[in-house]
């Protein structure tokens, strides 16, 4: 079996009559109409629109419930820097991946000026957009006024979408308890190496100027991390309008595995057949058979029941060595089994 280096996975959002992630106001729009983010994708010789949500937007739900869940201390964007008129120039989080599993797990950044130290970490949890899935996809405007004790109703529009969403991602789950001050690109503050400075194991790495921190107890550390986002994942929530337009954003489809290789193979996997989304089932097998060597683990698959179009035939692929369950269910064995 390969080493657990990532874990990768997919994931699919039951997002029928939502409005999950605003796209704003551009110049000259209409400001009593409020649109979602949407692009255009070119789907049989025509132009589509498809509904999405920013990676970034989901990331933050994702950062939220996984803080909420684990009973974390977040770490808070806040201003670090402010002009001279007293506006904020600029912002970080806490920097501090040792106290904050959320820095360990998404990364942060600080630019410092030439008298300052820059701090960055790049995220160890790569994800793509949430997007709407092919032949099931559907944009729809809900009129409404707002009424005045006194005067005309005020009318105002909203577009929302009728879709299922679906991303992908990897945590590069290697990389968590450890950090790299390499020069001028650092990881770690010199306040922060200074204040743990028992808790790490240091090596030089291409000179006295570059070197690898890692946490003595790097292997619990990364454990509880990694457990404590897919808690997040499978627990998942968030997204605009919840009042007017509510959605469970949980996963209703949760695809996960181990990997030696950092690569988010789990894309691209649903499609819009009939009335309920499908799974390719053979594009899965051909992604199992292609990566064998690869897999760290059983390529684990999350259903709600009565979700899917093809369930039944999912839950064959037990006999071939896959695991079934619910998208919590599966969460829960594989930290069973491989993060304990």
């Amino acid at each position: 079996m390969a080493n657990l280096n990532n874990i990768t996975g997919a994931l699919l959002i039951d997002a029928t009559a939502s409005f999950l992630n605003g796209s704003g106001l551009k110049a000259q729009e209409d400001k009593n109409r409020v649109i979602p983010k949407t692009f255009k994708e070119k789907v049989n010789n025509r132009i589509e629109e498809v509904p999405y949500v920013s990676a970034q937007s989901w990331r933050r739900w994702l950062r939220d419930t996984t803080n909420e869940e684990n009973n974390w201390n977040p770490s808070e964007l806040k201003s670090i820097k402010e002009s001279e008129k007293g506006s904020t120039t600029k912002i970080a989080t806490e920097l501090n991946p040792i106290e904050f599993p959320e820095d360990d797990l998404f990364g942060y950044m600080k630019s410092g000026a030439k008298d300052e130290e820059s701090i960055q970490r790049t995220s160890p949890f790569k994800t793509s957009i949430l997007k709407g899935i092919r032949n099931m996809r559907a944009l729809s405007v809900d009129e409404a006024f707002v009424h005045l004790k006194e005067g005309t109703p005020l009318p105002y529009s909203t577009q929302f979408y009728s879709t299922h969403l679906e991303g992908f991602f990897n945590l590069e789950y290697y990389r968590l308890g450890v950090y790299d001050n390499l020069g001028s690109h650092q990881e770690l503050s010199k306040e922060l190496v200074e204040k743990h400075q028992d808790k790490f194991e240091i090596t030089d790495l291409k000179g006295k100027d570059h070197k690898r921190y890692i946490l003595k107890e790097a292997k619990k550390k990364r454990k509880e991390n990694a457990s404590g986002l897919l808690k997040g994942l499978a627990f998942l929530r968030g997204g605009a309008k919840q009042a007017a337009f509510g959605a469970d954003v949980s996963p209703k489809v949760l695809i996960l595995a181990g990997m030696e290789s950092a690569n988010p193979v789990f894309n691209n996997l649903f499609v819009g057949t009939g009335e309920k989304p499908q799974l390719n089932i053979e594009v899965l097998k051909q992604i199992a058979s292609d990566y064998k060597s690869k897999l760290a683990t059983p390529i684990y698959i999350g259903i709600r029941t009565g979700y899917l179009q093809n369930e039944e035939d999912i839950k064959a692929l037990e006999k071939e060595g896959f695991i079934i369950d619910s998208p919590i269910g599966i969460v829960n064995k594989l930290i069973e089994t491989y993060l304990k």
